[in-house]
């Protein structure tokens, strides 16, 4: 009989199992999904394959259909000078003589100026049912489409006047004859037609039987238009034919994205279980960077800024981690973590006995709990930091969810003496609109509009509307991002002169920070030396 430990246990491992099967079947549900998405497109892309396989079959043909065209009027011309036009003999064995050495040409009829018509093939039609497709192709050529009585002898005409009569060229269809049963008996349709007249066209076929829409459109010389379409059961047929193909590539893909799923699931996984392990080996370190006043040269405070370092690597930078722990609060553990090794750190220097201000980075959801900011306060009221030295800075990378609460939360820190600044002012969701719904009073500018300093972005006209807006406030305002002389000196021009950057030192360990703290105190023996390592 199982002890209640190992039926809990094995209900444990069970329920794993399950949800192991359950997740995988989705997993294969997706894919073979996907798989078969892909092979529902085989309809399109056979017809994209098709319309490609039929142009470049095409393109050749009517390119010389093309070369025939633009020569009809030369052609034409030189064919005139040699007949009579009165269908004596003469002309009748030009003619046979013409159509039989020219493979173009199917037949040639003459008229003449009174009337007569002579034909190479002295049993065809005379006249035929003839439409224009170009009247005035040249001043004394045009183009006709001639309807015989047997549909599939559609063929292309070109007529020629002149003062001693006319003569017609009928032209073989030389495209469509070629392509129409290369794929399938009977299963391309090639019709030309003209801009001039749209709806005169010719075409070698039963048109109901192809496709409504053209699969393949060339244009010729001087506005003639060649369309090619071809049957159903053509499309058909390549359409099973990539059937297979597609659903193979579709599972392809389908296990590609689960694969990528799976890697960046657990990346997530991994990066949330690292964290956890660093919180419990306490590897998140707090850093210092200096904030100065310019305008005495002295120590306002510092901001505390958080790294990463793991046993035997280099320090962790918090764009690898910060957005991830924010998203899944492993943050507030992490500020906490922070905060006890940071004050016990900042005590070493008799922090107490300044007026220097303690930065301290918060997310909305902090300042939304009070229970989770009472945990903070328990941990600064354990040092011997004052509380007024303390300042939270709100970064507007997520939105506050709760404004009422949270305004009611600054208030009770405000009472306390602690400040709370709106960090990168500007950037994030809620701009000013958090000064104003939160009564926020100090604002950090954030390096994105600094950096432009000295340049015509149009980022600095926004650096001087929110020095502006600051100064009309009444606000402290902090320049974060300042790197260089340029940027400070343009900065204090400004009133702005509580500064933060590269140009008066990096994020440092807590013995350098004490070092560059002891560097900025008065060096008069009678003033005390406040910041002792």
């Amino acid at each position: 009989m199982l002890s209640g430990k190992r039926l809990r246990h094995f209900v444990l491992r069970l329920t794993q199992f399950c949800v192991g099967i359950k997740h995988n079947l989705a997993c294969f549900a997706f894919v073979v999904g996907l798989a078969v998405l892909f092979s529902f497109t085989s309809g399109f892309f056979s017809k994209l394959q098709l319309s490609y396989i039929i142009s470049t079959d095409s393109e050749d043909l009517l390119n010389i259909h093309s070369m025939k065209i633009n020569r009809f009027p030369e052609l034409l011309a030189s064919l005139s000078h040699n007949f009579q036009f009165d269908c004596s003999a003469s002309d009748i064995n030009l003619l046979e003589s013409i159509t039989y050495n020219d493979y173009v040409i199917k037949r040639v009829t003459i008229k003449t100026s009174d009337g007569r018509q002579c034909s190479s093939f002295s049993r065809a039609n005379i006249q035929p049912h003839i439409a224009p497709l170009i009247e005035n192709y040249t001043s004394n050529v045009s183009l006709w489409v001639a309807f015989d009585s047997d549909k599939e002898q559609n063929l292309l005409v070109a007529e020629r006047q002149e003062e001693r009569g006319s003569f017609w060229v009928y032209m073989e269809p030389i495209v469509s004859d070629t392509i129409r049963n290369k794929y399938c008996d009977n299963c391309v349709l090639s019709s030309i037609s003209s801009l001039e007249n749209p709806g005169i066209a010719f075409w070698r076929g039963d048109a109901a039987l192809f496709t409504s829409e053209p699969l393949f459109t060339a244009d010729l010389a001087d506005g003639l238009r060649v369309d090619t379409y071809v049957k159903r059961e053509l499309i058909e047929h390549y359409k099973q034919q990539l059937w297979l193909p597609l659903f193979i590539f579709g599972l392809a893909v389908g296990t590609f994205c689960m694969v990528v799923y799976h890697l960046a699931v657990r990346r997530r996984m991994s990066l949330h279980s690292l964290v956890e392990r660093g919180l419990a080996k306490k590897e998140f370190v707090p850093y210092y960077q200096p904030i100065v006043d310019v305008s005495s040269n002295s120590l306002y405070g510092c901001e505390m800024l958080a790294r990463w370092q793991r046993p035997g690597q280099a320090v962790i930078s918090p764009m690898e981690f910060i957005p991830y722990v924010e998203k899944s609060g492993q943050i507030l553990a992490i500020t906490d973590q922070l905060l006890e090794k940071g004050t016990l750190e900042i005590r070493k220097l008799n922090w107490h006995i300044t007026k220097q201000i303690i930065s301290i980075n918060v997310v909305p959801d902090q300042l939304e709990s009070p229970d989770i900011m009472e945990k903070l306060l328990r941990i600064l009221k354990g040092s011997d930091i004052n509380l007024n030295q303390v300042a939270f800075e709100v970064t507007e990378r997520k939105q506050f969810t709760d404004l009422a609460m949270a305004s009611d939360v600054i208030e009770q820190l405000r009472s306390k003496g602690i400040d709370v600044k709106l960090d990168d002012a500007g950037t994030g969701y809620g701009g000013f609109s958090y000064i104003q719904q939160l009564n926020i009073r100090s604002l950090k500018i954030d390096k994105m509009f600094v950096e432009n300093i000295g340049t015509t972005d149009i980022k600095v006209s926004l650096l001087n509307s929110i020095i502006a807006f600051g100064k009309e406030a009444g606000m402290e305002m902090i320049a974060e991002g300042v790197e260089t002389e340029e940027q400070s000196q343009y900065l204090a021009e400004q009133g702005v002169y509580l500064q933060q950057g590269y140009f008066f030192g990096k994020p440092m360990i807590f013995k350098d920070f004490a070092y560059y703290c002891k560097s900025m105190q008065p060096q008069r023996k009678e003033e005390p030396i406040v910041c002792v390592a």
